[in-house]
């Protein structure tokens, strides 16, 4: 595996010829290059931008809307089940209020599903009346008083992109940032380095083009009163929102159920829901940089919720029976249970603590790169000849092994 960038990527191709090329980059994309590595297949995965690295949280909706679809809970309680197991430190159980105004409903719903979910969850769902959280005024004074106390799942979906790229590439598939597909003739493909202005012709059986998903949008809004601290769930006409505090704004997630082209539409039924204004909501910053390629391809795959993400894959590639993750986590450590996964971070914070780091900053490094934790702890122990200034000895260790390991150019 060979994750350092040189001059031009393109001289770095093992060969010309590929079964799949994949053009993009998203979480059930990385999942099928790791696949299809691993199955001996030649694959690429070129990305016209750079990787995104930084955290970007999303959240799980698996718990049902209504008695009927109860049962569809059960496939994506395994795949998270199987999330946990394979990337404990990025895929962590959250505490989700779900705004619903029946109560009677509510209830129903919430026995059915405990029943279904006593294996998957430490803590069993539960009715709530808002109007006995002062935490949650706001929102009774908008009309909800009434909603679902359920778990669902926090996962780091940057961050698992990143890992399957890397267990991807070592399973034999090539990788590289920064490289453009701009024209696309029976097998013939032509690839542009954006970086050298380097192009080169190769042969693909199937391209596959990764897009982001163009029913998620991302906001931010000041609310008058953000002083809860688990993520809200509210469902409107047009889309789901999941709302999570972050410092001082509110960060919208909204799962678009009606055209993709909608981000107006959205945002003023969020408004609304909220009595709010236009002028209340701002554009989260892009965490996601995924810039289609100006290609055809044979298939279209967009990003998915890592919860139904298995089920989708099966539909489109039936020939394989059963949906393996890469194992994300120490070798021969094999508790991996939230609180085991907590005493393993603060068991390498002391490992670490010479260096002088702060263990909120470490804990949050661990939560981000897991396994690679051991790593940087090296390199910053062995950069203390130069400095001894926390932050910087940390800050040089990451952009080295971003650099070596991450395909990071500068």
């Amino acid at each position: 595996m060979k994750n350092i960038r040189s001059a031009s990527i393109l001289n770095d191709l093992p060969t010309t010829e590929f079964d799949v090329v994949l053009l993009g980059v998203n979480l059930p994309g990385v999942l099928l290059a790791w696949h299809l590595a691993s199955a001996g297949k030649k694959v690429a995965l070129f990305c016209a931008d750079d990787f995104a690295r930084r955290d970007d949280f999303r959240f799980t909706q698996i718990f049902p809307g209504n008695i009927k679809s109860v049962a569809k809970a059960r496939p994506q309680l395994e795949m998270a089940a199987k999330m946990r197991r394979h990337a404990p430190y990025l895929f962590l159980q959250q505490r989700m209020i779900w705004l619903r105004g029946n109560p009677l409903a509510n209830k129903l719903v919430t026995q059915a599903y405990n029943q279904l979910s006593v294996r998957s969850h430490s803590e069993r769902a539960g009715t709530l009346n808002l109007t006995d959280y002062p935490d949650y005024e706001l929102f009774a004074k908008n009309g909800y008083s009434h909603g679902i106390l359920c778990r669902e799942y926090r996962y780091n979906h940057s961050r698992l992109v990143m890992e399957w790229l890397k267990a991807a590439s070592r399973a034999g598939a090539f990788v590289g940032n920064f490289v453009e597909a701009n024209r696309h003739e029976g097998k013939a493909l032509q690839l542009d380095d954006k970086i050298s202005g380097e192009s080169k012709m190769i042969d693909a059986e199937k391209v596959i083009q990764l897009i982001s998903n163009p029913r998620l949008f991302t906001f931010t809004v000041n609310l008058p009163n953000d002083e809860w601290n688990n993520p809200v769930r509210i469902s409107g006409e047009k889309a789901d929102y999941i709302l999570s505090p972050e410092g001082e704004v509110v960060r919208v997630t909204a799962y678009c159920n009606i055209a993709p082209d909608a981000k107006g539409l959205i945002h003023k039924e969020f408004c609304q829901l909220f009595s709010l204004q236009e002028e209340d909501i701002s554009p989260a910053e892009n965490r996601e940089k995924n810039f289609a390629h100006p290609v055809e391809s044979d298939l279209t795959l967009s990003d998915l919720p890592v919860e139904i993400m298995e089920e989708e894959l099966s539909r489109l590639f039936p020939e394989y029976m059963e949906w393996k993750l890469p194992d994300n986590w120490f070798r021969g450590e094999d508790d991996r249970h939230i609180s085991q996964v907590f005493e393993m971070a603060q068991r390498k914070f002391y490992e670490a603590k010479q260096t002088g780091i702060d263990e909120t900053w470490f804990m949050e490094l661990f939560y981000r790169y897991g396994n690679a934790i051991d790593e940087l702890t090296e390199m910053a122990y062995g950069g203390m000849s130069e400095t001894r200034d926390p932050i910087l000895l940390w800050e040089k260790s990451i952009l080295k092994f971003e650099r070596e390991q991450e395909w990071r150019m500068q």
